[in-house]
């Protein structure tokens, strides 16, 4: 794995930036130009992005297990001493810290990239590579990605999106949803074309990987045919290949593996220590949250995930358990079985049950070999992909975004709407259920934003 570090330069830049990403320009506006005056510095801008998304208030702990505490994956332990009580018990509000933080370093991430990708535009400059030009518009587009699936709400309340950072726009309203996907699509399909000669590795984009992203944003979007035109291309392409029973667990404790797209990498000089998802997650750390019994229950006995399991006084998830002392572990974001998920989702929504349940074998067996699969109705498919999904991907922070996207209104697609709501049978909290749609599925702007910028207006219900 090649280290990402910061240098010098890009910690006088960033440690002297505010949090807002509304600030037209920092104070050490000077200091930025001249880093931005030479490939250098346009590079240690663009490893410090990288580097953003290592955050605790990001990849590094609090992105990734917002996703299962709020939906139905995760509750609070007897050992919880308030970690992220608020998002389980449904209690978050504009003045959360959580929230607040990840909207800080997104942005900083957005407007740093911005700054990169003015630089590469610049036709005085000849001394940067379409490389670098490619990976900012990737960087920049998975911030807005993650941004708009945690603030915006597509299928109703005006579809009111986030703010797009802007230079001539010092106070911007938020931009619609869709509009941010088209945005998103556009830069991706562009840096794809610009990483072609990129160096293939999991820990920084290149063509492969921002193919991969571009299959989940389709596919959130709900363009399936586009989701699956992608994710066969990506998979054609022979870079990348599914994990076998002998060698899923050890995996986990491996720099990467052969399903290694993209990942936040993490070494024991640089990772989050106390603040990273495998402290939270451990009995021998904080062992805050713990998976649901309506999670645990959905493995068989012959499921090789259940070696995740370490049950002492509660059933603890160790799906990080440190490659270097507990924390150190790379944070995988896309991984090839989850392009073959999304490949399997939009086959059945395109009608093309064959090839689903073709993909959701190979899935399936190669984990439990002992798994039955059989389907009397298109409805008991649909549900098995999304059992599936939800077991694999447990704790790496998408079972809320998966609940989220899972909701189609035009009965053309299937012949019925299908909508699927969080639904938590062993809760602990006074609300157990939220329907979707709901305003629920999207968090509140944070207040300090909204003092801020009075043209922010606050998601509905907030």
């Amino acid at each position: 794995m090649k280290r990402i570090t910061f240098v010098l330069l890009v910690l006088v830049w960033f440690t002297s930036c505010t949090d807002k990403f509304l600030d037209k320009e920092p104070t050490n506006y000077a200091s930025q130009e001249m880093l931005m005056s030479t490939a250098q510095g346009v590079t240690s801008a663009l490893i410090g992005c990288y580097n953003d998304f290592q955050s605790y208030t990001y990849y590094g702990r609090n992105f990734v297990l917002i996703g299962d505490v709020y939906a139905d994956n995760a509750k609070l332990s007897a050992q919880n001493t308030g970690n992220f009580s608020s998002f389980y018990n449904y209690a978050v509000t504009a003045d959360d810290a959580d929230l607040k933080d990840f909207w800080s370093t997104a942005y900083r991430i957005i407007k740093n990239a911005d700054n990169i990708i003015a630089a590469c535009k610049d036709s005085t400059r000849n001394d940067l590579n379409n490389t670098i030009y490619g990976e900012a518009l990737a960087v920049r587009s998975l911030a807005y990605f993650d941004l708009v699936r945690i603030f915006g709400n597509r299928y109703s309340f005006d579809n009111a999106g986030i703010p797009v950072a802007s230079d001539t726009v010092p106070y911007p309203e938020r931009t619609k949803v869709n509009t941010i996907y088209k945005m998103i699509i556009s830069d991706l399909t562009k840096a794809e074309s610009l990483l072609e000669q990129a160096e293939v590795t999991p820990f920084r984009f290149n063509k492969y990987s921002v193919q991969a992203l571009l299959v989940l944003v389709y596919k959130t979007n709900n363009q399936f045919t586009n989701a699956i035109a992608k994710a066969e291309e990506l998979i054609a392409s022979g870079q990348y290949s599914l994990l076998t029973a002998e060698n899923y667990i050890e995996s986990w404790s491996k720099e990467s593996s052969s399903e290694s797209i993209f990942s936040i990498a993490m070494s024991s000089t640089d990772n989050a220590g106390t603040n990273s998802i495998g402290h939270m997650l451990s009995p021998d750390g904080y062992g805050g949250l713990i998976p649901s019994d309506d999670l645990l229950k959905l493995f068989s006995d012959n499921d090789i995930r259940t070696q995740f399991f370490n049950v002492r006084s509660e059933t603890f998830f160790n799906k990080y358990p440190g490659r270097d002392g507990l924390g150190v572990d790379n944070v995988p974001v896309i991984r090839l079985s989850e392009i073959y998920f999304i490949l399997a989702e939009c086959y059945i929504l395109t009608g093309n049950a064959d090839k689903t349940i073709e993909i959701l074998e190979t899935l399936t067996k190669r984990v439990d070999p002992t798994a039955s699969l059989t389907f009397s109705s298109t409805e008991e498919l649909i549900q098995k992909i999304h059992e599936e999904y939800r077991k694999e991907f447990a704790f790496e922070g998408k079972r809320f975004f998966q609940i989220k996207r899972w909701i189609w209104d035009n009965p053309v697609i299937l012949g019925y709407a299908f909508k699927c709501p969080i639904e938590r049978t062993d809760c602990n909290s006074t609300i157990c259920k939220v329907e979707n749609p709901s305003y629920m599925f999207a968090f509140p702007i944070p207040t300090a934003e909204l003092n801020a910028n009075s043209n922010l207006k606050q998601n509905q219900g907030y």
